[in-house]
């Protein structure tokens, strides 16, 4: 629930703080994707207040975090890699649990010998995989919009769930099943809306809604 509503608070923010203004048929869009999304993913909406208060937080700290970052990438020409990489180093090491400990014998076993460089090579597989993640999320706010990169997340967010049905068939709820689908349905129309409504202002020309 709560990262639905990262991309209206941001578009508020936009608007009353950098007086950033979206157009009506960009709103329409993102209200199909999210209705969407929500159809799709939203199943338990029981809030507590000490959860409530940790999302609003997350929301607000999420929202202004990208939108300054956005800004100020624009502001000093930053590249994405270097960006990403800074992230990547200001990073704290792996904890001391995630490194295979055993007694050490004069001469470790070849067993342990390949444990450790298979747990060494998953965690430099992660930090490169977290490094490329940095690096397109830096590259698409700074290339576009905070909103953009939100509409690519519930996007992938459709994938996934899409991937799910495809690859992972499980019998289960059949009205849930039903919801998923219709809910990926309606996002992936908002999607696309948006795409064409944002390369159509690009190019300025007219969209399918002025038509």
């Amino acid at each position: 629930v709560t990262k639905l509503t990262i991309v209206p608070v941001t578009l508020l923010i936009n608007f009353y703080m950098y007086t950033v203004s979206t157009t009506h048929k960009v709103k329409l869009s993102l209200l199909i994707l999210l209705a969407g999304v929500g159809i799709a993913t939203v199943s338990d909406v029981d809030l507590r207040p000490l959860g409530l208060a940790f999302g609003v937080l997350a929301v607000l700290s999420t929202a202004m975090f990208q939108i300054w970052q956005g800004t100020k990438q624009k502001e000093y020409g930053a590249l994405p890699l270097p960006a990403a990489a800074g992230l990547a180093r200001a990073a704290p090491p792996p904890p001391a649990a995630a490194w295979p400990t055993a007694p050490r014998p004069r001469r470790p076993p070849r067993r342990y010998e390949r444990h450790a460089a298979a747990v060494l090579g998953t965690i430099l597989a992660t930090c490169f995989l977290a490094l490329l993640v940095n690096w397109c999320s830096f590259g698409l706010i700074g290339k576009t919009s905070p909103i953009t990169f939100q509409v690519v997340g519930h996007a992938k967010t459709c994938l996934v769930l899409i991937g799910g049905y495809v690859f992972f068939p499980v019998a289960g709820d059949a009205q849930q099943l039903y919801n998923n689908i219709a809910g990926v349905t309606v996002a992936m129309f908002g999607v696309v809306l948006y795409g064409h409504l944002k390369h159509a202002s690009s190019e300025g020309k007219p969209d399918c809604l002025d038509s």
